[in-house]
């Protein structure tokens, strides 16, 4: 019914294009998440089972809203049919776990040889990996036989790198080097991602179970804590269920060099070691509170738009469900924030940041702040060439062109040029 009526109210002239999923499936993660949270407070186990236990929930509950409600098996995206199109192939099916574990080995082979992940920042990753192990050895033959006979084209990347192994010429090498561009997003992203996690609710945990709404300084913390939790929390179920099943498969990863690298020029380590050093925009620490401490009344009033703006860059995350990701296209998201602007999480990031940080004041001086205040505006560059690369790439999906357009008609900017000006009152 619900996937029903968003066919429907796309079809409408005012209406988005269709999203690649609904509303729905971000409720349905975000009240499974809260509810996991409370559930596992006190539950004895090292953080990074309560955080796979919570990461768990939050993924059924998607996926059974995707697959139930949405019923985005059956978009044409996907590739698959409604009911079995073959028997079970045996032999293909053998090709395609030796290709998907071949792929999982490559990946731990570069965990274990690049320097950066033997540092302990890691080590809750590799243990819910190495924890999670026998029940993805358990699951990966029965997900691949399923989905290889709902198949309309079997012979997929993984099929491609089993024949590869058996000393069989790939059909096809562009596919092998689509697949392995996509996993070096997720081999990069996940790990990163849970970690920021497990220790977001490790605090989350050890913290007060109480928010205080009388006291703005803790209520603003609290809030701020809990949306940057929400963010890389999906990120995390996103970045893990990359599956066809819930047409959250990766269509396409960035082809360019540029656009990898001012993606990840933003992420440790190439921002820890290159970013902070060269764009260091708060170089005296002091940040908003201290500023406008002594005022209560804008202190709230400050603090609350930070913390609307920290609210629709989480919003933006939620809305993608099971499809969110960098450097790749697993389906055009048309809803929630992206509904009015093409990157709120970039537009409300960069202008949090302006705030937070007030790089215009400084204790240090008129020249500091000037100084800042460039080197802010050269993070805000940083993000807005991760936008024109971001589009480039997607603008290879007609959908995405039609999103374009779409927000070229109708989105916030459209909509703030089209009002009239200030309303004149008659004599």
């Amino acid at each position: 019914m619900l996937h029903d009526l968003t066919t429907l109210r796309s079809s409408a002239p005012d209406a988005p294009p269709r999203s690649a999923t609904g509303t729905w499936s971000g409720i349905a993660g975000l009240v499974a998440a809260i509810a996991a949270v409370i559930a596992l407070r006190w539950w004895q186990q090292p953080d990074y089972v309560r955080t796979l236990a919570v990461l768990a929930v939050v993924a059924l509950a998607m996926v059974v809203v995707d697959l139930q409600v949405y019923r985005v098996h059956l978009n044409a995206s996907s590739g698959l049919s409604a009911a079995p199109m073959r028997p079970l192939d045996v032999k293909r099916t053998l090709h395609k776990l030796v290709g998907l574990w071949l792929t999982v080995g490559a990946v731990a082979a570069l965990y274990w040889l690049l320097p950066v992940y033997a540092d302990s920042f890691y080590d809750p990753f590799k243990q819910a990996a190495l924890y999670g192990l026998p029940a993805l050895v358990l699951l990966s033959p029965v997900y691949v036989a399923l989905v290889d006979r709902l198949q309309r084209q079997p012979e997929d990347a993984y099929a491609e790198l089993g024949h590869l192994i058996a000393c069989d010429r790939p059909r096809d090498w562009s596919m092998l080097v689509a697949h392995g561009r996509g996993w070096i997003v997720k081999g990069f992203f996940l790990p990163l991602m849970f970690v920021y996690t497990n220790n977001d609710l490790a605090a989350l945990w050890a913290g007060s179970p109480l928010v205080r709404i009388d006291n703005f300084e803790h209520f603003f913390s609290f809030g701020i804590d809990f949306l940057y939790l929400v963010d890389v929390l999906f990120a995390v179920v996103a970045y893990t269920l990359t599956l066809r099943l819930t047409d959250s498969h990766m269509r396409s990863t960035e082809p360019t060099v540029s656009g990898w690298v001012v993606c990840l020029f933003c992420y440790p380590p190439f921002w820890s070691s290159v970013g902070v050093k060269y764009l260091a925009y708060d170089q005296d620490g002091a940040y908003w509170g201290r500023f406008l401490e002594p005022y209560p009344l804008l202190y709230g009033l400050w603090g609350s738009i930070i913390l609307a703006l920290v609210l629709v860059y989480a919003w933006a995350t939620v809305s993608f469900g099971l499809r969110f990701s960098n450097l790749t296209n697993r389906g055009i998201i048309t809803n929630g924030p992206y509904r009015l602007v093409k990157h709120p999480a970039y537009l409300c990031k960069n202008i949090g940041w302006w705030m937070i940080s007030m790089p215009f004041l400084s204790t240090m001086g008129w020249t500091t702040a000037l100084q800042s205040c460039l080197l802010l505006a050269g993070v805000n560059a940083v993000y807005w060439l991760r936008a024109v690369t971001e589009e480039r790439h997607l603008a290879a999906d007609p959908a995405y062109r039609e999103y374009q357009a779409f927000i070229a008609r109708h989105g916030l900017w459209a909509r703030i040029r089209r009002s009239p000006p200030g309303s004149q009152t008659a004599a």
